[in-house]
């Protein structure tokens, strides 16, 4: 019974921690979260002895060293320990600097309010210079609010700074010491993420194939989107030369396309037999059971019951996707196993040059549509006026200084005291936003996550007066929540911080239901303002992002298809196809975060019908296009009897709307007779795989669904040969 008992609970928990590794490749936010957690309650321990020490009162020692510590957590996140430390030495002038600001205007009422305004547009202007900057520019906002707040003299300075200092010195002991998070460990979690987010495909796909709808349809479509996503993670940290040989990332990186479009093509096999009638229950029971047994990574089983699949005695439109279901399952066992998988076309050859990504990871997480707007307003996709044609930062500097005065003016009335809640939601909406879209999720989830918890915090107060031990633990929750989702549920990170700053105020002797209601109003205030703001004054919208977006889309297509028809002519030696493909996967998850703003940067609800009819036949593409890439990188020899410039010219043309593109090179003359169709070896296999890129790109012209599309069995997706 016990043993049972203990069985369960075990799997139980593995099925627990499956689940968060793989909605967190990286565990970038299990690791910050944690670490952010620690960090504040060691820094506030040791101010609540170093602030009297120093002559300040412990609990504002305390206040300030947390502000410190949280914030410089998510500064030094994803960094070397070098670059650290050199980040790092920045901090206590930066949050001095605020403080003497504050001390410098105090007993000047206007002067001190104005000094918000001032600061919300410094803070906005110095993301220019990227995750530094930004954060930067937050801490010294955070260092005047305090400042002012707290009423700090200007004997109090010294004092301060060596709680600045002391609080810094902790946080670099735990982030780039005793907390530091190795590359490998990075990489080996990113690895692992994408394996589970395989296996989830395959249990979609067997969910499909047993209860066929819409429904499940869907849900096997973010499936296959999540698995894009942890690959690009994955590739990221691929570039740390700390984390992998470059030679070894390079066969990485082909394992991971190899799995992707293996997955692809079980996907689109599954999509193929759900929607057939009468499929004979032991062939239906033999597809099922190798997708389960995919699902938990049972590869020799799953191989086995691939090989019971026997399309004889069916249609051809029922035995071509099962054939098809059978080769994707046996090609996934292969590539799932690191061993037997895929080799990369220079394994044999000579040292290969320094890793290339093609994805640039921030602090462990992929980036958002900023550079994608950034690109919108570059190619002139905002119309107006010449000197409204400003830049990204330009334009947010604009909408900070009007969001920030007029929610000053709206913040007054309602609290001369606690208006500074208003001008924090007012910068922190504009805070990590693109565009208008952007802003108006954000701002929403501000207002919800506030007022659930202002009921939170009413309660929690109570519940917890008297039990000084469970409200630190509850203090210590509500900052790990915090930390942890606030790329992906902004709400909650205003929920557990509003209940946060309940249980504070309750610690100074301030708390009042009246006071947290406060909160919720200044709250609504300042982050209605920065909206509306937004959306009215140089807005960015999303529609201009999307086509951005597009564009730059099928201008990666457009390269990598020139550099494909280079290589296998044998003039693009130098060419990394493999890395051209990751970009283009990039650009497709740009082009996701733009047609779906209010899913965040988790993308969640891409499994809605209108987004995954939008975004399915640029899937579509993106998948025939790493197919032939990845095709031809296989290759170490030039393919002269192909010809791609028959089957891809026109549908690329017609996608660009330039009908003038030409992607022979001036070394190949347009006009000459047309090569035959190869009969055998890798051209047939490359033109075929050409030939499927162009339906692809013909089908999102027409405006049709590509998501049922089947790949010919003798043209297989994953791309490599097998032996």
């Amino acid at each position: 019974m016990t043993s049972g008992w203990t069985g369960r609970a075990g799997q139980r928990a593995r099925t627990t921690i499956d689940r968060m590794v793989a909605a967190d490749p990286g565990l970038s936010r299990w690791h910050l979260a944690w670490r952010a957690t620690l960090a504040v309650a060691c820094v506030a321990f040791a101010e609540h002895w170093v602030g009297p020490a120093a002559g300040l009162p412990a609990l504002v020692a305390m206040l300030l060293g947390g502000m410190i510590a949280m914030n410089g957590s998510f500064l030094l996140a994803g960094r070397t320990r070098l670059d650290a430390l050199l980040t790092a030495a920045g901090m206590p002038f930066v949050a001095f600097a605020g403080v003497v600001v504050a001390v410098a205007v105090d007993g000047h009422l206007l002067a001190s309010r104005l000094g918000f305004v001032v600061l919300t547009v410094v803070a906005v202007y110095v993301r220019r210079f990227g995750i530094r900057g930004m954060n930067y520019g937050l801490l010294g906002w955070f260092a005047y609010m305090f400042g002012t707040f707290s009423r700090v003299r200007p004997d109090q300075l010294l004092p301060l700074c060596l709680v600045f200092l002391s609080a810094v010195a902790i946080l670099v002991i735990l982030m780039a010491g005793l907390a530091y998070q190795r590359p490998q460990t990075r990489l080996g979690a990113a690895l692992r993420a994408f394996d589970l987010r395989v296996a989830a495909v395959a249990r979609a796909c067997a969910d499909l194939l047993t209860e066929p709808g819409a429904k499940n349809a869907r849900e096997l479509h973010a499936r296959r989107f999540y698995v894009l996503e942890a690959a690009l993670i994955a590739e990221g940290h691929l570039a740390s030369p700390a984390a992998v040989e470059h030679d070894h990332a390079y066969r990485l990186r082909t394992r991971l396309l190899a799995t992707e479009l293996a997955v692809e093509e079980l996907a689109t096999a599954t999509i193929a037999l759900a929607g057939s009638a009468g499929l004979p229950e032991p062939v239906l029971s033999a597809a099922t059971a190798t997708l389960r047994a995919l699902a938990v990574r049972d590869l020799d089983r799953a191989r086995e019951h691939a090989r019971e699949l026997d399309g004889r005695g069916l249609h051809q439109s029922e035995g071509l996707p099962l054939a098809s279901l059978a080769d994707a399952a046996d090609r996934l066992c292969d590539a799932l196993r690191p061993h037997t998988g895929p080799r990369h076309a220079t394994d044999d050859g000579p040292p290969t040059p320094a890793f290339e990504p093609g994805v640039q990871l921030i602090a462990g997480n992929l980036p958002g549509s900023l550079g994608t707007a950034a690109e919108a307003l570059e190619a002139g996709g905002v119309r107006g006026p010449r000197w409204l044609r400003l830049s990204l930062n330009s334009r947010q500097c604009v909408q900070a200084g009007l969001a920030s005065l007029l929610t000053l003016l709206c913040a007054l009335p309602v609290s001369s005291v606690r208006f500074y809640w208003a001008m924090l939601a007012c910068l922190i909406v504009l805070t990590g936003t693109a565009t208008s879209g952007e802003t108006l999720v954000k701002g929403a989830h501000r207002v919800l996550g506030t007022a659930l918890g202002v009921v939170t915090a009413i309660a929690a107060v109570h519940l917890t007066r008297g039990h000084d031990t469970l409200v630190v633990t509850v203090m210590a929750v509500c900052v790990f929540l915090a930390v942890y989702f606030i790329r992906v549920a902004y709400g909650v990170l205003a929920f557990t911080i509003t209940t946060l700053m309940g249980l504070l105020y309750n610690a100074l002797g301030e708390f009042s239901d009246t006071l947290i209601l406060t909160r919720l109003e200044e709250t609504a205030v300042g982050a209605g303002v920065a909206a509306l703001i937004a959306v009215l004054i140089l807005p960015v919208h999303n529609r201009n992002t999307t086509a951005a977006a597009r564009d730059a889309f099928v201008r990666d297509l457009v390269s990598l298809v020139k550099e494909v028809r280079d290589k296998t002519a044998g003039r693009g030696c130098g060419t990394d196809l493999l890395m051209s493909a990751r970009r283009l996967d990039a650009r497709m998850h740009q082009l996701a975060l733009a047609t779906h703003p209010w899913g965040g940067a988790s993308l969640a609800g891409i499994d809605s019908a209108p987004v995954a009819r939008r975004l399915a036949s640029y899937s579509a593409i993106t998948v025939r296009a790493k197919a032939l890439a990845t095709a031809a990188a296989m290759e170490t020899s030039p393919v002269p009897d192909l010809d791609l410039i028959a089957p891809l010219t026109m549908p690329l043309r017609r996608l660009t709307g330039d009908y003038t593109l030409r992607i022979d090179t001036p070394y190949t003359p347009m006009r000459r007779p047309p090569a035959p169709v190869p009969r055998c070896g890798p051209a047939r296999t490359l033109r075929a795989l050409a030939d499927d890129l162009a339906g692809a790109m013909d089908g999102l012209r027409a405006g049709g669904d590509m998501t049922t599309w089947i790949p010919t069995r003798q043209t297989p997706v994953s791309g490599h040969h097998r032996p």
